[in-house]
C-alpha cells in the first residue's frame, strides 16, 4: 500500500505561533485567567489539552476582569478589541497570523485613501469579520459565486480571505461588477500554505484509489480541502480522529491531507494505524510540488511581515514528522489495549501462540484467545512458524497479550452487512447515549440509532437503553462501508410488528367469537384490554347485567378473562368486546333461586296504586300485590308500606320465561278469625265520596 503525504502538514505557521504564543503565555501567566478569543484552533484534541492547561474560550469582551489577559488567535480580531482590552487594563497577546495581519493594514490603509474595499470568503469566518473591523465594518463581503454590482465612484480594492480556494480566484474577480469605479485593483491574499494544500488535496485525490482528509468539522481550510478532494475523488473521506478509520487494506493508494490547523501528533497518529492495518508492507511516499515552490519564491511580497511569513516555513515541523515515521519503522512500538495488530508466528506452544509484533519480545496467544472454535487444538494445528496472523491487543501490563478470536468475532460480525444492507434485521448491545441518538459497535462498524427512531414516538430517557440488547434495521442507504458506519432503527422494527400484529388480528377474528384479554387500563367508560396485542373495549354496560359505575368493581388489572367480541370496525380500528354475555343473566338462576314457597328478603322499590315493586338482588324485580300485604283489606297500599322498607316476603309464582315474579307478606301472617272484609258496594261508595284523596307513588 502506498500513502501519500504531503510536505506541509501539521499545523500552518500562523497556528503554530499562535498554540505555541498561548502556552508560553499560560507558563508565565501571573496574574488573573488567561483567555483566547475564540477557539484557538479548530481542533477538539488541541482545545481540549489548551483547557487543561488553563485556557479558557471567550466571545464576550464584558467578562474580562482587570489583570487578564487575551491572546488573540491567527484569525486576528477587530481593532475595538483592542480598544476595549486597553480601557479595562486586560493584557493582549496578539498572536494574528502575519498573512492576515497583511491584509488587515491594507484594508485599513486602503480604506483611509478612500477606497471601497471587499472582502472574498466566507462573512461568518472571524477572519473576514476582524479585517472588516479594520476598515470600519464597511466592507463589501461575498463569498465569489454569485455576482455582486457596487454602484460605487470610489476606487475599488479585494483581498481574500487567507483559506479562499486559489482555484477560484480568476471567477470571483470575474463576478465583480463596479459601475462607475476608476479603479479596481486586488492583491492575491491567499496564504502560501494554503495554496500547497489545496494543491495537494487536488493532487492526491487524482492519484489515489481513496482520500482521507484530516481536522476538525469547523475549520474552514479543512472543509475546502474536503471538498476539493471530494470533487476529484468520491472515495473521500473527513475524521477527525484515527478512530474514525475504516479498513483501507484493500486499497493500493491512500492519499492523507491535513488541515492547517490540524496537529502533526493527530497526523501521526493516523498515519500509524494506515501503517498498522495495512496488509502488505506500507510505503510512504511525500509529495513536492516544485510549482508552488517557485510560486512562494517567485511572489511579490507586500510587506516585511508577508517575507517574514514566507520564510518562517515550518521545516521543524517536517523534521518532527519524518523522525515519527522513522520511529514507526525502526523504533520500538507502543501498543495499547483495543488496538489491531498484525504479527508472524514464531512458536507454537503448549500454553499457546508466540507472535512476532517486530518487538524485543514476542507477544502471546492465550489458548482461549486463539479461535472461536471449540476443538482449539485443531486450529493450532492448522497453523504454521511464518503465518502471519491479526489480533487484537488483550493487555501490556506484563508483555503484550494478544487474541485472535476477538478478530475472528469482529470480522464475523462483519459478514453480516451484507445481508444488513439487503434489509436483515440485527441485534446489538447499546454501548452509549450520545447527541442526537445511541451508539454500538457491529464488528467493525459503528452503529448509530438516531432518537427519533428509538421507539415509537418521542424517546426523552436515552440512558435507560445503554447496556441493553437492541433488534434493528438499518435505514435506506445507511450502511457506509467505506465510514463504517451503520444507521439503524428499532422504530421501523416496532411499526412493522405493529402492522403485523395488527393484519393478523383483522384477519382471524370475527363477531361472535369468545377470546381471551389481559385488563391493561380503566377508564370512566369502560376497561380496555389487550386481546392478541391489540387494545379492546369492554363498556362499562357491558361489563355486568346490573349497572356498573366503576369497571373496578367487575374486573382486576392484570388479570385474564373471557370475552366475546361485539364489533369490529378496521376502518377506525375500533373492538368492543363484552364480559357479561358470557356470565349467566340472573333470569336463567331464577327458577332455582325463587321457587314457589321460598322465603326471601327484598327492598322496596317503588310504588304504584295496585301494588310495591321489590328488589330481590341481581337486578331481579318482584311483584307484591296490594292484596298479598295483609289478610285484612287494604284500600291505599302507601299505609302498609314505604319505598326503602325491607321486608321478609314468600314466593307465590316464578314466570321465568315472561321474567315475573308474584310476591306474598300475608302468607308469612297468621289468618285472623275475622280479617276486615271490602265494604259493599254502596257502602264503598259511601266512603269513597268521604274520603280524602290518598296520594299515589311511582
Amino acid at each position: 500500500m502506498n500513502i501519500i503525504v504531503s510536505k506541509y502538514r501539521g499545523f500552518c505557521n500562523g497556528v503554530t505561533n499562535a498554540v505555541n504564543s498561548a502556552v508560553k503565555t499560560l507558563e508565565e501567566n501571573e496574574k488573573g485567567t488567561v483567555f483566547s478569543y475564540g477557539e484557538m484552533v479548530h481542533n477538539k484534541t488541541v482545545i481540549e489539552k489548551l483547557d487543561r492547561l488553563g485556557l479558557k474560550v471567550i466571545d464576550d469582551l464584558s467578562l474580562l476582569k482587570e489583570g487578564d489577559t487575551l491572546v488573540i488567535r491567527s484569525h486576528g480580531a477587530p481593532p475595538e478589541v483592542f480598544d476595549y482590552c486597553k480601557e479595562h487594563s486586560v493584557k493582549v497577546v496578539d498572536a494574528t497570523c502575519p498573512f492576515v495581519k497583511n491584509i488587515q493594514i491594507k484594508a485599513r490603509d486602503y480604506y483611509l485613501k478612500g477606497y471601497q474595499i471587499v472582502l472574498v470568503g466566507n462573512r461568518f469566518h472571524p477572519e473576514i469579520i476582524g479585517i472588516n473591523g479594520w476598515c470600519q465594518n464597511s466592507a463589501v463581503i461575498f463569498d465569489g459565486k454569485e455576482k455582486i454590482t457596487l454602484d460605487t465612484d470610489k476606487n475599488v480594492l479585494v483581498l481574500f480571505q487567507t483559506t479562499f480556494d486559489s482555484e477560484k480566484i480568476e471567477k470571483s474577480l470575474k463576478n465583480i461588477v463596479a459601475i462607475n469605479a476608476k479603479i479596481l485593483e486586488f492583491f492575491n491574499t491567499i496564504c502560501y500554505t494554503t495554496i500547497y494544500r489545496q494543491r495537494f488535496a487536488e493532487y492526491s485525490s487524482v492519484h489515489s484509489d481513496f482520500c482521507v482528509v484530516v481536522g476538525g468539522k469547523h475549520s474552514s481550510n479543512t472543509a475546502k480541502l474536503f471538498s476539493i478532494a471530494k470533487a476529484k475523488n468520491a472515495n473521500t473521506i473527513w475524521i477527525e480522529s484515527a478512530q474514525e478509520l475504516p479498513d483501507l487494506s484493500k486499497y493500493e493508494s491512500i492519499g492523507l491531507i491535513a488541515g492547517a490547523s490540524t496537529p502533526i501528533e493527530l497526523t501521526e497518529e493516523v498515519l500509524s494505524k494506515m501503517i498498522q492495518d495495512a496488509k502488505d508492507n506500507a510505503v510512504v511516499l511525500e509529495q513536492q510540488d516544485q510549482q508552488v515552490e517557485q510560486m512562494v519564491d517567485q511572489q511579490p511580497v507586500q510587506d516585511e511581515q508577508a517575507k517574514e511569513a514566507v520564510a518562517a516555513h515550518p521545516e521543524t515541523e517536517q523534521e518532527l514528522f519524518t523522525r515519527a515515521v522513522e520511529k514507526l519503522d525502526k523504533g520500538p512500538r507502543q501498543f495499547k489495549k483495543g488496538q489491531k495488530v498484525k504479527g508472524e508466528i514464531v512458536q507454537i506452544a503448549d500454553e499457546g501462540i508466540f507472535v512476532s509484533l517486530g518487538t524485543k519480545k514476542e507477544a502471546v496467544i492465550p489458548n482461549d484467545q486463539i479461535s472461536l472454535e471449540e476443538d482449539v487444538d485443531a486450529v493450532k494445528a492448522s497453523l504454521k512458524i511464518g503465518d502471519k496472523v491479526e489480533c487484537i491487543v488483550l493487555s501490556t501490563d506484563k508483555g503484550v497479550t494478544l487474541s485472535k478470536k476477538q478478530i475472528d468475532e469482529l470480522y464475523k460480525d462483519d459478514e453480516q452487512v451484507e445481508g444488513i444492507k439487503a434489509g436483515n434485521r440485527f441485534e446489538v448491545t447499546i454501548k452509549s447515549d450520545v447527541k442526537g441518538g445511541l451508539l454500538a459497535k457491529l464488528g467493525s462498524f459503528t452503529v448509530f440509532v438516531p432518537a427519533s427512531h428509538v421507539r415509537v414516538g418521542f424517546a426523552n430517557d436515552l440512558k435507560q437503553y445503554v447496556g441493553k440488547k437492541m433488534t434493528l434495521v438499518a435505514l435506506a442507504d445507511g450502511v457506509d462501508e467505506a465510514k463504517r458506519k451503520i444507521v439503524a432503527s428499532h422504530r421501523v422494527i416496532l411499526e412493522q410488528e405493529k402492522k403485523e400484529r395488527e393484519d393478523n388480528f383483522w384477519n382471524n377474528i370475527e363477531v361472535g367469537e369468545i377470546v381471551e384479554g389481559k385488563v391493561l387500563r380503566f377508564a370512566s367508560f369502560g376497561a380496555f384490554v389487550n386481546v392478541r396485542g391489540m387494545d379492546c373495549l369492554a363498556h362499562l354496560s357491558d361489563l355486568a347485567w346490573t349497572p356498573v359505575s366503576n369497571p373496578a368493581d367487575v374486573l382486576e388489572i392484570g388479570k385474564t378473562y373471557e370475552f366475546v367480541v361485539l364489533k369490529l370496525d378496521r376502518e377506525t380500528n375500533r373492538i368492543s368486546i363484552g364480559y357479561k354475555q358470557l356470565q349467566p343473566h340472573p333470569w336463567q338462576l331464577a327458577a332455582e333461586k325463587f321457587a314457589p314457597g321460598t322465603v326471601v328478603t327484598g327492598k322496596v322499590a317503588r310504588i304504584l296504586p295496585y301494588g310495591a315493586f321489590v328488589e330481590l338482588g341481581d337486578g331481579i324485580d318482584g311483584l307484591l300485590h296490594i292484596s298479598n300485604i295483609s289478610w285484612e283489606w287494604l284500600q291505599d297500599i302507601n299505609k302498609a308500606v314505604k319505598i326503602g322498607d325491607e321486608l321478609e316476603l314468600q314466593v307465590i309464582e316464578c314466570d321465568v320465561e315472561n321474567k315475573r315474579i308474584t310476591l306474598s307478606r300475608k302468607a308469612l301472617l297468621p289468618q285472623p278469625e275475622a280479617p276486615v272484609q271490602k265494604p259493599a258496594e254502596g257502602e264503598e261508595v259511601a266512603v269513597e265520596e268521604n274520603k280524602e284523596e290518598a296520594p299515589v307513588e311511582g
